[in-house]
């Protein structure tokens, strides 16, 4: 009775088919390695011949008609023309930056105010290390802000089932 439980088991755990197992894949040439996108995952992608980005979750992907079923449309992976991911670490890197701006103008005036020399001020240089600080930190945060992904010669997308 034990092995008629385990045998059935088997069969109902690891013999099912599941929709998780089709993935759209981003290859890039030469690389072994390549980045999956799983049914339920949000992108955020471009069309060919458009300037606006979309986002939208994959709802399913139809391997035999070559789709991409999303919440609004089906999607030909030869329509889309590129990908863009959020990166958090800008932010952050952009905020530290703007904080080391502000803490240097902070340092120098109440270095100034404590000191009791009547000749140290609060100079132009602390002002101009303030603002070079914050407009970089600013740029940081805006130039970094998305990682793109263009498909063409060197990067492909590909919808795979592996399923058995």
């Amino acid at each position: 009775m034990r092995y008629f439980l385990l045998f059935s088991l088997f069969f109902t755990l690891f013999l099912t088919d599941s929709s998780a197992q089709k993935v759209i894949q981003i290859e890039h040439y030469g690389r072994a390695k390549t980045d999956k996108i799983f049914i339920g995952e949000g992108i955020e992608y471009r069309l060919k011949g458009s300037k606006t980005w979309r986002y939208a979750v994959v709802e399913g992907i139809n391997i035999e008609q070559n789709l991409i079923i999303l919440a609004d449309r089906y999607l030909e992976p030869d329509k889309i023309d590129a990908f863009r991911y959020y990166r958090s670490y800008s932010q952050k890197l952009g905020i530290q930056v703007m904080t080391f701006g502000v803490a240097w103008s902070g340092f120098a005036l109440i270095g100034t105010a404590v000191d009791g020399d009547p000749e140290t001020s609060y100079r132009l240089s602390d002002g101009i290390v303030t603002a070079s600080a914050l407009a970089t930190g600013f740029g940081i945060t805006q130039l970094l802000k998305y990682k793109k992904i263009k498909f063409g010669k060197r990067k492909r997308l590909r919808l795979v089932d592996i399923t058995f």
